[in-house]
This record gives structure tokens, C-alpha cells and sequence, in this order.
């Protein structure tokens, strides 16, 4: 005779495998984030670039003169939700050194660090569907889907 157990014990982990899956798998989506930069050394801008990017991803820039081997800067953020704002890792090379750290902002802030005696880092970050960078865009006569 065989034994209906099997099936029985097979539809209850089967329930319980979709329960679980259908509850746990809500993995949210990373924010897409408009970041804007000013790099000063010596009273005089040396970086100034306009960014998007998502939270949890390496953003990259560098720029460099004509064919050489040197930047003139590069720049990799890393951003990550905290709270009601965003953690920003920055990683900053200069022709004189480098330079690190991390900023705390909300969404729509602007922060200055000063990473030495002559040098400052400059960081507004906002969400893209935030009111705040649809104001933005609209200074800027821009629709927000035209960046």
C-alpha cells in the first residue's frame, strides 16, 4: 500500500515556497539621483559636473586635457539611502592629491565640505521624481524628461 504523505508533505512546501517567494520578493528599486558638483581649489572652480545616477551604484567622472595621462580631476561617488536622505561616499583626484570622505543630505540639500585649507567640495543631490528637481528642471527650461 502506498503511503499518501508524500504528496500531501509536497503541496504544503510547495505553498510555502510560493507564500514566501511572493512576499519576499519586493525588492525596491534604486532611486535615480541628479547629483550637482563644484570642485574649488584656490578660490577658482576646477570641476563642475552635472550627474545622474542611481543610489547603490558607482558614479564616475573624469576629465582630462587633450591627450593626457594625467586627469585633471576624477571623481567617483557612491551614494546609498540613509534615512530620509542619502549617504554619498566621494572619492576626489586632483593633480594635488587625493581626497575622500562621505556627506549626509536629503534629497533637494546642498552641502559644502572643505576638504583642505584651499580646497572645497560643493554636492546638491536630488531624487529625479522629487517636486524639488521638477522646479529645478523648470528654471532651467527644461521638461524633466529632457535631461
Amino acid at each position: 500500500m502506498r503511503s499518501n504523505r508524500f504528496p500531501l508533505f509536497f503541496l504544503c512546501g510547495l505553498m510555502a515556497a510560493v507564500v514566501g517567494c511572493s512576499t519576499g520578493s519586493s525588492a525596491r528599486v534604486p532611486d535615480e539621483l541628479y547629483f550637482k558638483v563644484e570642485v574649488e581649489q584656490h578660490g577658482k572652480t576646477v570641476a563642475a559636473p552635472n550627474l545622474l545616477g542611481f543610489e547603490g551604484r558607482h558614479i564616475i567622472v573624469e576629465k582630462r586635457a587633450n591627450q593626457s595621462v594625467a586627469p585633471d580631476y576624477r571623481l567617483v561617488l557612491l551614494p546609498s539611502e540613509r534615512g530620509d536622505g542619502y549617504g554619498v561616499h566621494f572619492d576626489l583626484v586632483l593633480p594635488s592629491g587625493h581626497r575622500a570622505g562621505t556627506m549626509q543630505l536629503l534629497s533637494g540639500e546642498e552641502r559644502r565640505v572643505l576638504l583642505d585649507e584651499d580646497t572645497s567640495l560643493k554636492l546638491l543631490v536630488m531624487r529625479v521624481d522629487s517636486p524639488e528637481f521638477r522646479a529645478l528642471m523648470l528654471r532651467a527650461g527644461k521638461k524633466p524628461n529632457q535631461i
